[in-house]
Formats: C-alpha cells, structure tokens, sequence
C-alpha cells in the first residue's frame, strides 16, 4: 500500500503544466497524519498487506522542512514496528543541499526528482516564481547526491508540442547517466486548457520509439520507463507496475491531501474529481471502502463489459489512467482517452520492437561470443608459454 502524503501545496516553482494549479497554500497536520498511521495497521490487515510506503509529495515537500518531517517519519517507524516501512520523495530537486542530503541518507529515503529533459526544454516549462531557470541547479544536486552515494530517480514530464531535439535528448539521458520515467504532459491543473491533448501524446508516442531505437542501439541499453515494464510485460517477463497501465486506481494507493480529504490520485488536488471523505471525520479503512473508492476500482469490471471488451491489450494497459478518462471525459465509465494513440504504440512495441530488441540482443551475443573466443586464445598462450621462456623474455 502507497500513502501519498501532500505534505503542502506550497511551491518555489511557477511550472506551466502544474497540476495543482493555483490553489492557496496549504500543511498537511501532523495530527492528521498521526490518525493516519494509527489507523494504519487496520486498513493493511483489511487488504491483506504487510507493506506501507509513505510518498512525500506536494507542492514541493521540502518546503514541508527537515524537523516536522523528521517528526512524521519516527511516528510511522515508531507505531508500525510490526510492519516494513519504506519512504519515498517527489521533489523538484531545486532545494537540495548537503543537509538534505545526509537527511535522506539517515533516514532512508528514495528521492525522485523532477527533470524533463536537456536545460532548454526543462527550462521551458519549469521556472522558479522569478522567472530563473532550475536546470542547472537540479543537474547540480544530483550530483551531489549520487557523491554522497545516493540513487536519484528522475520523472520527465514532456510537452511534445515543443521542438524537442531527439538526439539530444537521447544524449543529455546518456550523458547524465539518468534513466528517467517520461510521461506526456496531460490537460490537468494548469494545462487543464489545453486542446491539443491528442497531438501531444501522438508526438510522445514517436518520441519514445525513437528513444527506445537508441537505447537498443548501445552496447548496454538505457533504462527508460515505462518502454522496459511495457517490454517486459509483453514478453511475460514482469507483470506492468506503472499505474496508469495496471488497473491498480483505488486498490494500492491512497492520496492525503493537506485538509484531510482522501483520494485514490495525486494528480487530483486540483479538481478533486473522487474524493473519498475527510480523515478528519472518518476511520482510514472506512475511507477505502468509500463508495467513490468502490466506484473507482469497478471501473475495471465495467471496461471488461464495454469500451474494452475483447481488447488484445487489456493486460498491458487495463483501460488507461482512471484520473485522465475522468478528467477528460468527465466519467469513470470511459476508457482511455488516447486508447488508439496507445494501441498503436502497443503494436509497433510487439513487432519493430521486438525487432530491435532481437537485433540489440544478437549483437550482444556476438560481442560476448567474441571475447569469450579473445579470452579463450590468451588463456592457451599463456598455458603453452614454458616457465623458462618466460624467464628469458622478462
């Protein structure tokens, strides 16, 4: 089970596709978050789990600081004891500095940080409330972090729409050692406007065969997701983990905002399209068990029914995000809004895909078949050469 916790809506940053919006700041309590860990252990006996993962997010949770953070987190390790605790973070990266760093390190936390892509078009989109540039500084602090021996994740939210240069951007990945999780940019929040939802994932959808083309093509492929889950998932290796294509809405993940309504999305702040009630008022497993909860996990029956009745695709994609089908079609019983878009890409994954990967994978047996023979041959040398000749030579 994943808690997503929206520590404040507060943010340093004036991103042009936020999906928060322009909503007033608020601070997530720490009794609320007390209740929540309380209650906790009901709701993880209630679906049979073990596991908790608390996601700070925001806003920008930094913002949230060091010792009430620091607060939340003993509290959750001190009252759940009896069950594996992990913690994760969702920051811009832009606050980051060595005391943050050794926080993350002590405390153990997984942090993710926004990037979307080479400075030009990161800095695009993602600028500070003066109008500056947060590239450098970010590419700055991830360098800082991975010193300290730290692993950064980093999520790209891409605006296709814009000019973006494939080959640099495949480089500035390389470069940067990142294996980034890129996502289009979706009409929510700030870019709820937007009318050109269906050519931006068009783009997106070229953009990564285009990527995945040049990963294949080194001799030690880049991890970028969701091409490696969806890849994986087609070839039965691994079952897909990313939400927006497992159908896992309302099943493992519940969303805390600031005021203490829950929810089943973190991109919902905004809209509040689904919330489940207030924590306030109501017990954490009665929340899960809300009847826009139940509403949200029987969207999956009712495709099976209609929109994706039949669907070849359906284990690799389960109808698409239930955030976006709501958000765009303004209902659950929807499947998902760019369906064909996806489908496309499916079947261009399950054919020139598998090409490539079949071609990447050739040449890679080749090359170890090559060195295996290289190392063979120096082995035998080395046995035929006699001690004396040895001795002479030297």
């Amino acid at each position: 089970m994943q808690i997503i916790l929206k520590l404040t809506t507060a943010c340093n940053l004036n991103c042009v596709y936020c999906s928060e919006g322009d909503c007033a700041a608020e601070r997530l309590p720490e009794e609320i978050f007390y209740k929540l860990v309380d209650e906790m252990p009901q709701l993880l006996e209630h679906v049979k789990s073990q596991r908790v993962e608390f996601l700070f997010h925001g806003g920008e949770p930094m913002l949230y600081g060091r010792d009430a953070l620091k607060k939340l987190i003993d509290y959750a390790l001190e009252n759940l004891r009896d069950y594996k605790v992990e913690f994760l973070m969702q920051t811009n990266g832009t606050l980051i500095d060595s005391e943050w760093v050794e926080f993350f390190k002590r405390e153990k936390i997984d942090v993710g940080i926004s990037l979307d892509g080479y400075p030009e078009i990161h800095d695009a989109n993602r600028r500070t409330k003066n109008n500056e540039p947060t590239a450098e500084k970010i590419l700055s602090n991830i360098k800082l972090m991975r010193e300290a021996g730290l692993n950064v994740g980093t999520l790209m939210v891409l605006n296709s729409a814009q000019n973006i240069d494939v080959d640099k951007l495949f480089d500035f990945i390389n470069e940067n050692d990142l294996q980034p999780k890129i996502h289009s940019v979706i009409p929510c929040g700030r870019a709820s406007s937007r009318e050109d939802t269906e050519q931006v994932y068009d783009d997106y959808v070229e953009l990564m065969k285009k990527l995945l083309a040049k990963s294949l093509s080194l001799t030690k492929p880049k991890i970028i997701e969701p091409l490696d889950e969806i890849i994986n998932a087609i070839l039965g290796v691994s079952p897909m983990h990313e939400c927006s294509f497992n159908g896992s809405c309302a099943k493992s993940f519940i969303c805390l905002y600031p005021d203490g309504e829950t929810g089943f999305c973190g991109r919902d702040n905004f809209s509040r399209l689904l919330t489940y009630g207030n924590l306030r008022e109501k017990n954490l497993t009665d929340l899960y068990e809300s009847a826009n909860a139940k509403k949200i996990r029987a969207r999956q029956n009712y495709l099976t029914e209609h929109d994706c009745k039949n669907c070849s695709d359906w284990e690799l994609c389960h109808g698409g995000c239930a955030f976006e089908a709501v958000n765009y079609y303004g209902t659950l019983d929807a499947k998902y809004a760019n369906c064909q878009s996806r489908k496309n890409f499916l079947a261009w994954l399950k054919t020139e895909g598998l090409q490539l990967l079949k071609a990447a994978l050739i040449r890679e047996k080749t090359r170890l078949r090559k060195s295996i023979k290289l190392k063979k041959e120096f082995c035998k040398e080395i046995d035929n050469l006699k001690v004396a000749d040895y001795i002479g030579r030297t």
